[in-house]
C-alpha cells in the first residue's frame, strides 16, 4: 500500500496518478493519521507542507519505511524534460518567464506555482515542465534531477520550518546534487552562497556587473542585456518592459539564459519578454487616486522582498505597509531606505516589527489591513507611492497571500469610488 500524507491539491493530485497507476493509494491528513495505518504501508509520499518534525516521519523510520515527496513520486513517472526554478524571491515571476519564453506548445508550468507536478505528468508526461519548487518540496527528493536548474538567490526565510539557515540553505542546495555534466545550473553570480552551489553541472551565470571573461552567462550593461557565450556576445533591449525593479531585471536574465539554452531564437525571446505582464500581487500597480500610485505587492513574504520592492521606487516618497506572521526576517534592513515617509503595521507580529524599527520611522499600528491603507491615504501627497509589501505570511489574518492581495485591491476601488 501507498500512503499519501496531505490533502490539499498535492495530495489530491499525486494521489490520482498512484490510483491511475494501481499503486493502491490511501491519502490522509494529521486528522485522520494514526501509526497503525503505516502496518501495510510500503512508502509515503508527503506533501510539501509537512515538516520533517511531524510524526509520520519518526514513525516511519521506525518501520524502515521510506518517505518522499510528491516531486520524486511524480519525477518517476515523467518522460520529458524538467526545468527547476529555485530561490527565496522571485521563483513564480522567473518560472512563468521561462514558460512564456518557451511557449505553451512546447512547455507546460507547475510545480509551487500552483499546478502539482502529478497533475503535468497525468497530463502530458512528455511536454518539458517548467518548475517553481520551495525548500519545502526540494528537501524530500532523492533522484529527482532536474535537466536545467535555476538559483535566484538565497536570503533567510522558512526559519519556522527548517530552524536554522544552514538547513534552508542545504535544502537549495539538494535540487543540484544529482545533476550531471550533461545537466545545467543556471546561477546568480552576485549572490556567493548561489554562485557556490556544489554541482557537477555545467554552470552558466547572470549577474548586474560584467562578469568575469572565463564564465559564461548574461550580464546587465545600460539598459541592455549582454548574453555572453564564449566568444559570442547577443544584445536584449529592455528598456520598454513592464516588469519594474531591478530584482526583475535577474528573474529576465535567468529567463533569458534559459531560453537562448533551450534554443528559443534571441528575436522571439526579447518579443516575449517586452509583451510580458507582471503576475497579480507582485509589485503590481493597481492605480492612482489623486496623484497617488497604489502598488499591490501582497505576495511578498520576505524581508528581503521588502527591500526590492522599496528599491524599486527609490526616486519615489513611500508609504509602507507591513507585516503578517514573522519567518525570521530582520525588519531593521530597512533603516537604510530615506524615501520611506511611515510604516504602518498590521498582523500578529507587529509589536515585535515596531520594537525594531522604533525611532528611524514614523511608525503606526493597525488592526485591519483597511485602517492600515485608509490611514496611509490620508498621509500621502501627490506622486508618492502607497506600498502594500508585507514581507511576512498571511496566515494570521488571511487565507493566502491572493486573498490579502484581493482586500488590497478591494480597499483601493472602495478610496477610488469615494
Amino acid at each position: 500500500m501507498l500512503l499519501i500524507y496531505g490533502k490539499g491539491i498535492t495530495g489530491q493530485s499525486a494521489f490520482k496518478l498512484a490510483r491511475k497507476l494501481r499503486l493502491n493509494p490511501v491519502i490522509v491528513d494529521d486528522k485522520d493519521y494514526k501509526e497503525e495505518l503505516l502496518n501495510n504501508v510500503k512508502e509515503i509520499v508527503v506533501s510539501p507542507g509537512i515538516p520533517f518534525f511531524n510524526k509520520v516521519f519518526k514513525d516511519a523510520r521506525k518501520r524502515n519505511i521510506p518517505i518522499i515527496g510528491e516531486i520524486e513520486f511524480a519525477y518517476r513517472y515523467f518522460k520529458g524534460d524538467v526545468i527547476a526554478i529555485t530561490g527565496t524571491d522571485g521563483k513564480s515571476t522567473t518560472t512563468k518567464l521561462i514558460h512564456t519564453i518557451l511557449g505553451e506548445n512546447t512547455s507546460q508550468i507547475g510545480g509551487n506555482y500552483g499546478i502539482p507536478f502529478s497533475e503535468l505528468v497525468l497530463k502530458d508526461s512528455k511536454k518539458t515542465a517548467v518548475l517553481e519548487l520551495s525548500s519545502f518540496q526540494i528537501y524530500s527528493i532523492r533522484s529527482f534531477k532536474p535537466n536545467i536548474a535555476v538559483f535566484l538567490n538565497l536570503s533567510l526565510d522558512h526559519l519556522d520550518w527548517h530552524k536554522k539557515f544552514c538547513h534552508y540553505k542545504l535544502s537549495k542546495y539538494k535540487l543540484f546534487k544529482n545533476m550531471s555534466r550533461k545537466d545545467t545550473a543556471v546561477l546568480n553570480y552576485d549572490d556567493t552562497n548561489v554562485r557556490n552551489v556544489p554541482t557537477s553541472a555545467t554552470k552558466y551565470f547572470f549577474s548586474l556587473e560584467k562578469l568575469p571573461e572565463n564564465l559564461n552567462g548574461i550580464y546587465l550593461k545600460n539598459n541592455k542585456l549582454i548574453l555572453k557565450i564564449l566568444k559570442n556576445e547577443i544584445y536584449f533591449d529592455i528598456s520598454d518592459i513592464n516588469l519594474k525593479g531591478i530584482h526583475n531585471i535577474q528573474n529576465i536574465m535567468a529567463a533569458v539564459l534559459v531560453g537562448y539554452l533551450k534554443g528559443i531564437e534571441s528575436v522571439v525571446i526579447e518579443d516575449r519578454i517586452r509583451k510580458f505582464k507582471p503576475l497579480p500581487y507582485r509589485m503590481e500597480v493597481i492605480g492612482e487616486i489623486n496623484g497617488i500610485t497604489f502598488v499591490n505587492d501582497a505576495k511578498s513574504t520576505t524581508t528581503q522582498a521588502v527591500e526590492k520592492a522599496v528599491t524599486s521606487y527609490k526616486d519615489r516618497n513611500i508609504l509602507l505597509i507591513i507585516g503578517g506572521i514573522n519567518k525570521g526576517g530582520d525588519f531593521t534592513k530597512l533603516k537604510r531606505f530615506k524615501n520611506i515617509r511611515g510604516i504602518f503595521l498590521i498582523g500578529k507580529d507587529k509589536e515585535e516589527i515596531f520594537s525594531s524599527l522604533y525611532g528611524c520611522f514614523p511608525l503606526y499600528k493597525f488592526e485591519t489591513l483597511e485602517d492600515a491603507v485608509k490611514t496611509a491615504f490620508s498621509f500621502a501627497s501627490n506622486e508618492d507611492i502607497i506600498l502594500f509589501s508585507p514581507g511576512c505570511a498571511s496566515f494570521d489574518m488571511f487565507k493566502n497571500y491572493k486573498d490579502r492581495g484581493e482586500k488590497f485591491n478591494k480597499i483601493f476601488e472602495e478610496l477610488k469610488n469615494a
